[in-house]
């Protein structure tokens, strides 16, 4: 059983969903020839710790409550631990993403886990790093400090190493390519004995939106620089009409990722063919969350940006590839679907019910949800009158009607009922029920609530919270 997240990769940018830039081609083949297409496959959550425990565990963010960086989530609710301890699977995790493999414990359920190949932030321990500056550190405010600290040449290659050269800090593109975890997942596998299962979080698509060159088809120097801009604004910077602007001008960047993360998976396939474990397993194709480059909210005046907040269809619309063991030919399934069922359709696959094993829920309902941004916001460089349109939670009910899907969204008091006919049309329609249809579904999970995880605040070394902030998560 393999699961493959292409962590921040959203729907609406991938051409196997009507995309006019190629970013898929491979994703579009597999859909074609042998795979289950989902056309309306919706992530649980619009972040990478909520979105994975609902994905481990098959539980709504409302029931397991997973949803700090720091959050536990109980082993025996975790797929993969019950794969292990219950069905004799060898089970690995290979990602850069330090939220799933240091940050929380979902990690530790995996008797194989690799992680972040950048184990520091720093070069030298006794140096000064920019994190240890308290406030806004530009390169001049830096250099005065590292000059006047003990170790001074060390403090300003720490300065270099870290947030003060593009790309720098825990995430570095060219170490943490998705192949390097391919290579290391097959690495695994070549010593395993059947059976086996697998989580791959592929971080080719995450910030910082830096595509190898072969991949990079649409962007140029002007949008590299546009994106220095965007991460080197001030915090303050960030909520104006030019950060606005330049945020919104760097999909031809995330393009040039997404065809990269699509060149890795489709390279991944291959080599499972070649070692013969293609045909007898589950596979899984999906990405945990989408991503937001300043869209506007359509529930409050908020803007959206990566995956900090809100609901919208560019941060819950996911691709969903799924290819049963031994499946022959291809699907498309228009029903609304959720990867909060992948617990399920695993345990069907293990009853050899793999053939009716469907990320589309029983229910007829999907549920999304986050509870960003918390007040009182403090995160937020904004007056606390300007902080409220960016409060969660955030939530949202889809249903299927015969029009297409039906979207029933909540922000606090602000509600709002939407007609999803493809990717990326979203028609408001007039409907008073929304929070009515929202509040009742939110209250029977309360209701039927399992203690399963708890938002725990685990201490985190500084190494993970320097890893997090390079990752663009607030702090």
């Amino acid at each position: 059983m393999l699961l493959i997240v292409l962590d921040s990769v959203r729907a609406k940018n991938c051409s196997t969903y009507g995309y006019q830039r190629e970013t898929t081609p491979f994703l579009t083949d597999f859909a074609e020839e042998t795979a289950t297409l989902y056309e309306q496959a919706r992530a649980p959550s619009i972040h990478s710790i909520a979105s994975h425990a609902s994905i481990f565990s098959g539980y709504h963010v409302e029931e397991h409550q997973v949803t700090e960086h720091t959050s536990y989530l109980n082993p025996s609710a975790n797929i993969f631990h019950k794969l292990s301890q219950e069905h004799g699977y060898s089970t690995g995790m290979f990602s850069p993403n330090v939220v799933i493999t240091e940050a929380s414990n979902l990690g530790e359920c995996f008797d194989t886990k690799v992680g972040p190949k950048r184990t520091k932030f720093r070069i030298f321990d006794e140096g000064l790093s920019p994190m240890d500056i308290e406030g806004e550190v530009d390169a001049r405010r830096f250099l005065r400090e590292a000059l006047a600290h003990d170790k001074p040449i060390r403090s300003i290659l720490n300065g270099l190493y870290s947030n003060l050269t593009p790309h720098g800090g825990s995430h570095d593109p060219s170490s943490e390519f998705g192949e390097v975890y391919v290579d290391e997942f097959f690495d695994w596998l070549s010593n395993r004995g059947s059976p086996w299962a697998a989580c791959l979080n592929l971080m080719d698509a995450h910030s910082p939106y830096a595509p190898e060159p072969r991949y990079n088809k649409w962007a140029n120097q002007e949008h590299v620089e546009l994106y220095e801009d965007v991460q080197n604004a001030s915090k303050i910077e960030s909520f104006s009409d030019e950060f606005w602007e330049k945020l919104g001008s760097l999909e031809p960047l995330y393009d040039g990722c997404i065809r990269q993360a699509d060149a890795v998976v489709a390279n991944l396939v291959d080599r499972l063919k070649d070692m013969g474990e293609y045909e007898n397993t589950l596979l899984v194709i999906t990405s945990d969350h989408g991503e937001a480059f300043g869209e506007k909210s359509r529930l409050s005046e908020a803007r959206l940006r990566g995956h900090s907040w809100g609901i919208g269809e560019v941060q819950t619309h996911v691709p969903l590839l799924v290819k049963r063991p031994h499946q022959e030919n291809s699907e498309t399934v228009k029903d609304i679907a959720t990867l909060t069922q992948f617990a399920q359709v695993v345990k069907k696959t293990l009853s050899d019910d793999s053939s009716v094993a469907s990320f589309v829920p029983d229910e007829d309902q999907v549920i999304a949800s986050t509870y960003r941004i918390k007040p009182p916001g403090d995160e937020l460089p904004l007056s606390e009158s300007d902080r409220e349109p960016y409060f969660g939670p955030w939530r949202a009910v889809y249903r299927d009607d015969e029009m297409g899907v039906v979207k029933y969204a909540t922000r606090r008091d602000n509600t709002g009922t939407f007609r999803i006919r493809d990717t990326g049309s979203l028609e408001e329609i007039e409907d008073t029920d929304a929070a009515t249809v929202v509040e009742e579904v939110f209250q029977h999970l309360r209701d039927g609530v399992q203690t399963v995880g708890e938002a725990d605040e685990r201490e985190l070394t500084e190494d993970v919270e320097n890893k997090l902030a390079d990752l663009g998560y607030l702090r």
